[in-house]
């Protein structure tokens, strides 16, 4: 199978999209049927994807402007290259002839677009997000297949997009064996000490998007804090700059500005030690194609407390407390009740790590490509014609 893959959103900063890609590929590499596979990259990355994937014929490119490479040189480049299928997590690729298209979707655009157009953001980038919205509805009926991270994502792409059943495939991503449980209690101190002055904390990812809800989960630590008195510090990590002397502000309101850690964007080593240091993982979110945060945090052993929205309960399962996203009261009785309950703590604990066995890239990997070998099959390298697939809504 000559698959061409568009690899370029794994960069250092990465976030959902880039984690799934980079697994996929970090898992095939090694195995032989790659060593037909054509990687496009970034091209400031490319010697470190040759070193990584060593098997696979890595292409640099140019990612400026990205909706040019996403929606015209991608499909281009892989029908010229000779590839029988494109498998992408770009949702503005056009399909091509004879370059059938598989998209795998983290979740679908909507949300997202949504948040950007809410926010600060330029003119222009709103602009973009906009233009990718309507790009997406207009070529979604277009797409071969969709492999889906969730059940909830594959649900939306029905009911929004008209995409057919059988065009849409739920492959769950795996999460990295970096994260585990700590090794002993001096790891979970030593935490404490570099990121909260050795104060135990609760975590809380806080990177600007609206979705995080991070209004919520400062008032239900709030409302904990004044009910119990703890001594807890809410560690905010992916804080940018910019956003520290607002949330200082809000916590300072609330009460519990002292109480607050602030931690910018973490390499991969640090955000294992800042989950295993937890005490536990507040996430009252508001929408998840897929909780990866929510697998790690399990897959380290933190208790997590987060919202009974879209794919949150399809990760978590029964092994966390989830609750309605405004919920403020019930969040901070979830908190109260894990942080001052050792038992349900570490039942909360066991329970997680063992669910976050579910999600491995051994596991996911083996049937994307299942997926894939059988796509290729059936389209002999060209596309599906948009009436097989439905109409996008």
């Amino acid at each position: 199978m000559r698959l061409a893959i568009d690899a370029t959103p794994v960069v250092p900063g990465r976030k959902g999209l880039g984690v799934v890609i980079e697994g996929f590929l970090d898992e095939m590499a090694p195995r032989p049927q790659s060593r037909s596979w054509i990687a496009y990259v970034d091209g400031t990355h490319a010697d470190e994807a040759r070193r990584r994937w060593p098997s696979l014929d890595v292409r640099p490119v140019r990612l400026r402007p990205s909706v040019l490479w996403e929606g015209a040189i991608l499909p281009r480049r892989a029908r010229r290259d000779g590839a029988r299928l494109v498998f992408t997590g770009r949702d503005r690729t056009l399909c091509e002839p004879r370059a059938a298209t598989v998209v795998y979707l983290f979740e679908v655009p909507d949300h997202r677009t949504q948040a950007l157009l809410e926010s600060g953001a330029p003119r222009l980038a709103k602009a973009v997000a906009k233009y990718s919205l309507w790009r997406f509805r207009k070529i979604a009926g277009k797409v071969s297949h969709f492999i889906v991270s969730s059940r909830a994502t594959g649900r939306e792409l029905r009911e929004k997009y008209g995409i057919r059943e059988d065009r849409i495939h739920v492959v769950h991503p795996g999460i990295s064996e970096r994260f585990r449980l700590p090794g002993s209690a001096d790891a979970k101190q030593a935490a404490r000490d570099r990121f909260c002055g050795g104060r135990a904390y609760v975590l809380h990812f806080a990177t600007g998007d609206p979705r995080e809800n991070t209004k919520v989960a400062l008032a239900s630590f709030a409302r904990m804090i004044s009910h119990t008195g703890a001594e807890l510090a809410l560690l905010l990590v992916g804080v940018k700059p910019s956003d520290i002397r607002g949330l200082r502000e809000q916590g300072e309101s609330l009460g519990i500005g002292p109480g607050l850690c602030f931690l910018a964007r973490v390499d991969d080593d640090t955000l294992v030690s800042v989950y295993q240091g937890a005490e536990a993982y507040l996430d009252p979110t508001l929408y998840e194609g897929f909780g990866l945060q929510l697998a790690e945090a399990m897959a380290c052993g933190v208790p997590v407390i987060s919202s009974n929205v879209t794919s949150v309960p399809e990760v978590v399962g029964d092994a966390g407390f989830l609750l309605a996203p405004d919920d403020e009261v019930s969040f901070a009785g979830a908190l109260e009740r894990v942080l001052s309950n050792r038992g349900l703590c570490t039942q909360l604990a066991e329970k997680g790590s063992a669910r976050a066995t579910l999600f491995t890239w051994p596991a996911a990997a083996a049937r994307i490509v299942e997926l894939l070998e059988q796509f290729s099959r059936e389209s002999n390298g060209r596309t599906e014609a948009g009436d097989q697939v439905g109409s996008a809504g």
